[in-house]
């Protein structure tokens, strides 16, 4: 950083006049980053449901002020602030409204910034002069950034399992691995099984299911404590309930480990599984559109929306986890399908690409690089 950029760094901002953008976290990166003690939002009247969001509140710990402004009323709201240390933070609306306000402010001897949110980089404009500075980020949950978008997070009953549990979906993803037929046949089987025993930790069911599936029970030892044949009964007891879905779930084992690669790697801020979200952002009531994230993580206030694909998929998986991607996370958000299966579809990998989607697929999966290549993908988009 020169010498110049440091002192402007350095210098108090008392007001930022930002130009709020339908992708929410450009109305948060200029504010966070310069640290002003006031913030003029200027707003359109088709924005007005967007305002006041509850995180923006949260982190600006200054006075706020929102103006609804039209391109005809811009010049004659501007002429109402002349201070020696206010900002126009021109990264927000259309590209008519930044040309407008740029050439509005510059004439009025205003200072421009915006941040580069792909170079990390805080650019400063006073006059001819650009000077740069490295960008500040918060470090924004998986929660946050989905509450930024409008988006609410149901708390699932997930348990994010200790040792004992990941080795329970270790066996459950070999045994599909190497026998998927076989494997969803006994998951179906052991969803109808325990219909009466949902969240109990004892099962029991006819004696004819250990005869049919005795070599897939015989493998699970960190998923049953015991599987026993009393009577006429075949007694399984999960080491704990919350395992029931790794086997009635013919997916979610691949889930998890698609979570513990990211997890084990410790470069993202904020990991979380099988997140449910409430389009509205309020209760969750019946009826309300809704979506559920395989995994999703954050890192610099990015959100990394992962879909998990342990079976054959179609173009339209690829369709969806951009759609989910962009709707909770904005225009910086990164798309990842994960597929635990050679599909062998060139169209698929050329669709993928075209929609900016990261596909990693199974043997990158089997080599555990999933973390790396989002972090690489990261650099590049």
């Amino acid at each position: 950083m020169n010498i110049i950029s440091k002192l402007m760094y350095n210098q108090f901002v008392k007001t930022l006049i930002e130009i709020y953008d339908n992708d929410m976290i450009l109305n948060l990166i200029g504010m966070y980053h310069l640290q002003p003690e006031k913030v003029i939002f200027l707003y359109t009247a088709e924005q007005k449901n967007l305002i006041e969001n509850s995180l923006i509140e949260r982190y600006a710990d200054c006075e706020k002020i929102y103006r609804q402004y039209r391109l005809d009323t811009l010049e004659s709201l501007l002429d109402e602030y002349d201070e020696d240390s206010l900002y126009v933070d021109v990264h927000g609306g259309n590209d008519l409204t930044i040309a407008a306000v740029s050439a509005l402010a510059r004439e009025k001897g205003f200072r421009l910034c915006y941040a580069g949110t792909t170079t990390n980089q805080f650019y400063l404009l006073e006059g001819d002069e650009i000077t740069t500075e490295e960008l500040r980020m918060p470090k924004l949950t998986v929660r946050e950034i989905i509450e930024l978008y409008g988006g609410k997070v149901r708390d699932l009953p997930e348990a994010h399992y200790d040792e004992h549990g990941r080795k329970a979906v270790e066996e459950c993803l070999s045994l599909r691995r190497s026998a998927t037929k076989k494997w969803n046949n006994f998951c179906k089987a052991m969803g109808s099984a325990g219909t009466a025993y949902k969240d109990m930790r004892i099962w029991r069911c006819d004696s004819r299911f250990a005869e049919e599936y005795k070599a897939i029970l015989d493998s699970l030892n960190h998923v049953f404590d015991s599987c026993e044949i009393q009577g006429s009964k075949l007694v399984l007891e999960f080491h704990d309930p919350a395992y029931q879905i790794l086997v009635t779930d013919t997916g979610v084992p691949f889930e998890y480990e698609t979570y513990y690669q990211m997890t084990d790697s410790g470069a993202f801020d904020d990991v979380d599984l099988r997140v449910k979200i409430d389009w509205n952002g309020g209760e969750f009531v019946s009826g309300d559109p809704n979506s559920e994230l395989d995994v999703v993580a954050s890192l610099n206030s990015r959100l990394i929306s992962v879909s998990c694909k342990s079976g054959k998929y179609d173009q339209q998986a690829i369709y969806e986890v951009k759609a989910n991607a962009d709707k909770f996370g904005g225009q910086s958000s990164v798309p990842v399908l994960c597929a635990d299966i050679d599909m062998d579809r060139p169209e698929y990998v050329e669709k993928a690409r075209e929609l900016n989607v990261l596909l990693i697929e199974h043997k990158d999966m089997k080599e555990k690089r999933a973390a790396q290549m989002i972090l690489d993908w990261l650099e590049t988009h």
